[in-house]
């Protein structure tokens, strides 16, 4: 019975873990979505219940008002309310032993709440000044909820459509979207950045014309650059700036003033290369930098500034390391475009998962400006680095300035390896720390930490490896040799032999039986060996780039393979495999000449699938059996329809059609909850459809 219960349980916390807050609690508050208020209310037109405790107190005032209706609604929402006071010495101390006693309050209420669905938010109440005024605000849990009739609505009644029927579910709010668009596009009707005639014009239309009108008018400002030096500016000119800049740190939030601080206590940084992570709640830190320079700019050692948007709208499994995209530069004395790029950069961009592309945004900034002197990084602190594995091209310091670093939680440990590896330094509100005293080792990993001026957070940066399940208490030595590897077999679990002009297969490594991760991409294999199924405990693959045009039969013995790669060859089927891929969760085939994807239902777990550029016709029926699948890629491929079927691809988050020949979706995609992403670019899509499918995916970014 208890077995039973853990297997199925959804549960988000590990409810154990609740009592020992002084161990686990910065990894508890890891898992909730942090935002800044002014002051908590209630949003108008939504439902919610508030379970008051008090500013420092866990035990409920009224639990009835949620037991009294429980029964009779559907939460999706549980935020924790408390107010960011006393602050010492400009930093405020989490108090996590209250945060966990919060928790342990609700689920002793209500155990079904502890759901891995909702979503999770802490909100902090700031600019509070004493006693009087923090002890007027409301300190507690809030429970948000639909009514039965606002549930029915959004789960459609099942109709004739031979798709199972789904378990009610709940919404999971994710990083960018429609909701990132629709707020970016208010924000930026607000700046004085668009004329009236232009703000006319958008009235009206739907979210995506509206989106490619404000491209397009940026893009035509940004190309007209300034040649005027901002020294030689009028006096009435520099204020308008400031007025631009200030109305734009109104409108866009930061946790504290570490860019200020840091650059006030370093005027000897001149020349300065400023690469900014321009994504969500850094805009408020991205534009301190452009704040602080309009105020200094006699003085100002900022020269050049860039601005990075993680991928430009590309789908998560599109990004590749190292070639992400999404940066835009400038010189730093041209403030009429910086504000433009302020905004088109942010448009340009939908979020995606939290890993940014830092480094790429850095080597290549390096390329464009090399006449610099200092390297500076605005980081966020709460998110990992995409392409940390290039950080060792770097050759120069970087000083990372850390947003939203709270001392009591610790430093991101991909910032503090990026500093330790470029003898560059970590700067925070009150802090240098410069000469870091860490060991590193492997991508990105941090071995022996002996600082005792900060600490490490414990932030999951570190790439979690899919063979993880069986060899989490181990460290593997990645081989590149493959005669040291041969010397070593019993040991090697990780094998990397890209680009090494491999012609044969090295059947050696059938030897390697402990062997879990093969890297043979960028090689010039024609064929592959029957042999290759002696490697039964693969689980991580790399084939891509080489000259293979078909699979041998004993490729379907590698049953545990969780990551497949085989982009850039020149196969043409690979259906015979999908037989034995139960455990794949990631494929990519993209740039082959696959014609059929026959069997691809068999994939029960697949999660992330890359099938472009390839000669796709039609999607087999069943596909809406991968109820795992959450991005899809079927771009430039030949498909005229999508199966009815499609619609019962419930996780689905992303998914590309670009260049095909769709004339039109198949009916019921509406079902398609969670989808966040929509690329219909080159398809033969009339007008009336195309408003038809903006008004069943009312909620999705739609490309067309």
């Amino acid at each position: 019975m208890l077995i039973g219960s853990n297997l199925f349980a959804q549960n988000y916390f590990d409810e154990p873990k609740l009592l020992n807050p002084k161990k686990n609690g910065p990894a508890i508050k890891a898992k909730f979505r942090e935002e800044f208020v002014y002051e908590y209310k209630v949003t108008p037109g939504k439902h919610a219940v508030f379970l008051r405790n008090g500013l420092r107190s866990s035990d409920f005032i009224a639990p009835q008002l949620w037991l009294n209706i429980r029964d009779t609604v559907y939460p999706y929402q549980v935020d924790i309310v408390y107010s960011r006071y006393p602050v010492h010495d400009s930093e405020y101390k989490e108090i996590y032993p209250l945060l966990c006693n919060r928790l342990i309050h609700l689920f002793q209420l209500d155990a079904s709440l502890n759901d891995a669905d909702f979503t999770w938010r802490t909100i902090l109440q700031t600019h509070i000044d004493n006693d009087e005024q923090v002890n007027k605000l409301f300190h507690g849990i809030v429970i948000w909820y639909r009514t039965p009739a606002e549930e029915a609505r959004l789960n459609r009644q099942q109709d004739s459509l031979p798709i199972s029927s789904a378990s009610v579910q709940t919404e999971k709010n994710t990083q960018g979207g429609i909701k990132e668009m629709e707020s970016t596009i208010a924000t930026i009707k607000q700046e004085n950045i668009l004329s009236d005639s232009i703000k006319l014009a958008l009235e009206n239309k739907p979210l995506d014309v509206q989106k490619t009108m404000i491209q397009k008018h940026l893009q035509k400002q940004i190309l007209k650059p300034s040649s005027i030096k901002l020294a030689d500016r009028t006096p009435f000119e520099i204020q308008q700036y400031k007025r631009q800049i200030n109305e734009f740190l109104k409108l866009n939030p930061f946790y504290d003033s570490v860019v200020w601080k840091v650059m006030e206590r370093h005027p000897e940084w001149v020349d300065a290369l400023v690469v900014n992570d321009w994504t969500g709640s850094m805009y408020g830190y991205g534009a301190q930098v452009v704040h602080w320079h309009i105020n200094n700019y006699r003085s100002s050692g900022i020269r050049f500034l860039t601005l990075f948007n993680d991928g430009d709208n590309k789908t998560n499994a599109s990004k590749i390391i190292g070639e992400t995209g999404g940066i835009y530069s400038v010189e730093a004395s041209d403030i009429p475009t910086i504000m433009n790029l302020f905004n088109l950069v942010r448009i340009n961009g939908s979020g995606g998962d939290r890993p940014e592309n830092d480094i790429e945004a850095i080597l290549e900034s390096i390329k464009r400006f090399p006449n610099h002197q200092e390297v500076i990084l605005i980081a966020d602190n709460l998110a990992c680095i995409r392409d940390i594995e290039l950080a060792t091209k770097i050759n120069r310091p970087v000083r990372v300035i850390v947003c939203g670093y709270i001392k009591e939680v610790g430093v991101n440990p991909h910032l503090a390896y990026l500093a330790k590896i470029t003898n560059g330094g970590l700067y925070t509100l009150n802090q240098d720390l410069e000469n870091i005293k860490l060991e590193t080792f492997g991508v990105g990993e941090i071995k022996d930490f002996k600082d005792r001026r900060f600490g490490i957070s414990s932030l999951p940066c570190k790439p979690k490896p899919i063979y993880e399940l069986n060899f989490t208490k181990e460290s593997f030595k990645t081989y590149t040799n493959y005669d040291s590897a041969l010397a070593n077999k019993d040991q090697v679990r990780q094998l990397d032999l890209k680009e090494q002009s491999i012609v044969k297969y090295p059947t050696g490594i059938h030897k390697m039986k402990q062997l879990i991760a093969l890297n043979l991409s960028k090689n010039e294999l024609i064929q592959l060996p029957n042999s290759i199924k002696k490697l039964e405990n693969l689980k991580d693959l790399n084939l891509s780039n080489n000259q293979l045009n078909e699979l041998p039969k004993g490729f379907v013995n590698l049953k545990y393979l969780e990551n497949l790669n085989l982009s850039n060859n020149q196969l043409s089927t690979v259906s015979f495999y999908f037989i034995s891929g139960y455990y794949l969760k990631k494929i990519d085939l993209s740039h082959n000449q696959i014609g059929s994807l026959d069997g691809l239902n068999q994939l029960k777990n697949l999660q992330y699938a890359n099938f472009s550029f390839n000669n796709v016709t039609e999607l087999p029926a069943e596909v809406h059996q991968l109820k795992r699948l959450i991005s899809l890629d079927l771009s430039n491929n030949k498909l005229l329809y999508l199966p009815r079927t499609f619609a019962g691809l419930t996780k689905l988050e992303e998914l590309n059609l670009e260049n095909n020949n769709i004339g039109s979706l198949p009916p019921y995609m509406y079902r398609l909850r969670k989808l966040r992403t929509l690329n219909l670019v080159g398809n033969p899509i009339g007008e009336k459809e195309k408003e038809r499918i903006r008004k069943d995916l009312p909620n999705v970014e739609i490309t067309f």
